[in-house]
């Protein structure tokens, strides 16, 4: 029938719940639990080929046939089959971080689960690692940051006036940048004003030490070390590895976002230099001969991996454990640059040594390898010359830019070859490309 224009009546509109009866309500659950895993996995720092692999492993265990997912750095986008169903969800993650402890308890999650598990049962588990504090408090993250700082500070051949003045400075720079990161504000800026307030901290200790009477010869080789609790070790690493695996879109992505975090950092350094005619391009030769020199490199190796892996919340045994692969592993890179050997080739033995000895103990810890490659490598990242290559472009020092520029790009791609180098020689899904 139709009305006096001609035109068919419009049929009744269904309603909200018959609409929901015509949709696979279950399946939806089981794909927003797995989603939920990979959100918090993104959001505590994991690298996206970890994210990937941990939410298919979920993703069979509650009982879903297929799972294909776009993870980048911030975003996650996933499509799920059952049977004939199909479903694609897109999630974000606005302020990602790094809580090494979170992603350990996840991956044990997915672990335990493996055998099969009700949606229930998953987001049980996953409230149960949401809900979990911090590790570590804040005090402890302060002292952690400062303590890592002074041990940077001796490697790069600072002295122990440098290295208490620079432990003061950057647990001011470090107390600022939580208060401040607490406050959302942008992170850019965050960044940039804690680098301030440890730069300006380390001088006004240098000068009080100076007044006091106690020489500090070698105060300018040192500041950048006051900043280097501000290297974004974390995305650097894990979008190196990104990259190794061909994931540009979050391998590219977390690069940019590591080189951003650097220029906010040295910018910082180049204007508080500029403003009290300071010079963190000057280096300093060692003041001490070996073997004295090698276990000053030991202790203080130890004290900073230790220091950055609290400072990434991981517990407290796994710290431990990284730093002593790490300190293995940075006094035997020192030692090959002693010897002659290039910087280039000795961070890439010992991103080798550092990966080989992380697979060695993760299985028996039952730790993620990147908890303990990440610490470990960390204090073998150039940070100082980058911000040294920061500063001399700023200045127009095109010289001493290519040089420090150079010597930072180098390593850090000579660790990420090293550290792919020990996963294909340790996993077989390193070594046979998977298809996405």
């Amino acid at each position: 029938m139709s009305d006096d224009d001609g035109i068919p009546p419009r049929a009744e509109e269904p309603t909200e719940t018959a609409e929901l009866r015509l949709e696979p309500l279950h399946f939806m659950a089981r794909l927003d639990a797995v989603l939920r895993l990979g959100q918090l996995m993104l959001g505590a720092g994991a690298s996206s080929a970890r994210v990937r692999d941990s939410m298919e492993r979920v993703a069979h265990a509650v009982g879903i046939d297929d799972l294909h997912s776009r993870v980048g750095m911030t975003d996650i986008v996933v499509t799920a089959q059952r049977g004939a169903l199909y479903r694609t969800r897109v999630a974000e993650t606005r302020r990602p971080g790094v809580d090494a402890g979170r992603i350990s308890q996840l991956q044990r999650l997915t672990h335990s689960v493996a055998g099969g598990v009700t949606t229930a049962q998953l987001q049980a588990g996953l409230d149960r690692v949401e809900r979990t504090p911090p590790r570590y408090p804040v005090i402890v993250r302060v002292v952690a940051a400062a303590a890592a700082c002074a041990a940077f500070a001796l490697l790069n051949n600072g002295g122990w006036q440098e290295a208490i003045a620079v432990g003061l400075a950057v647990a001011a720079g470090q107390w600022v940048r939580i208060l401040l990161a607490r406050a959302r504000l942008n992170e850019f800026f965050v960044v940039f004003l804690a680098a301030v307030v440890a730069l300006l901290g380390y001088l006004a200790v240098i000068t009080l030490m100076e007044a006091g009477g106690i020489a500090t010869g070698q105060h300018d080789a040192a500041l950048t070390s006051a900043v280097l609790f501000l290297v974004p070790g974390f995305p650097l690493v894990t979008g190196a590895m990104d990259l190794a695996r061909l994931d540009l879109n979050a391998g590219i992505a977390r690069i940019v976002y590591a080189c951003l975090v650097l220029l906010a950092t040295g910018t910082a350094v180049w204007a508080i230099a500029a403003t009290f005619q300071s010079s963190p391009i000057s280096t300093a030769p060692p003041e001490l001969y070996e073997p004295l020199l090698s276990v000053v490199r030991l202790v203080a190796g130890f004290v900073g991996v230790l220091g950055f892996a609290l400072l990434f919340q991981t517990p407290w045994w796994f710290a431990c454990t990284a730093a002593t692969i790490g300190t293995i592993a940075n006094v035997g890179r020192l030692l090959l640059v002693d010897a002659g050997t290039m910087p280039a080739v000795a961070a890439a033995a010992a991103g080798v040594a550092v990966g080989v000895g992380a697979f060695a103990v993760s299985t028996r810890i039952r730790a993620p390898r990147v908890i303990l490659t990440v610490p470990a490598v960390l204090i073998m990242i150039p940070g100082a010359a980058s911000y040294r290559a920061i500063v001399a472009t700023i200045d127009g020092d095109t010289v001493s830019a290519v040089q420090n520029g150079g010597q930072a790009l180098f390593v850090v791609v000579a660790l990420a070859v090293g550290l792919t180098v020990a996963r294909i020689l340790t996993e077989r899904e390193w070594q046979v490309p998977t298809e996405r």
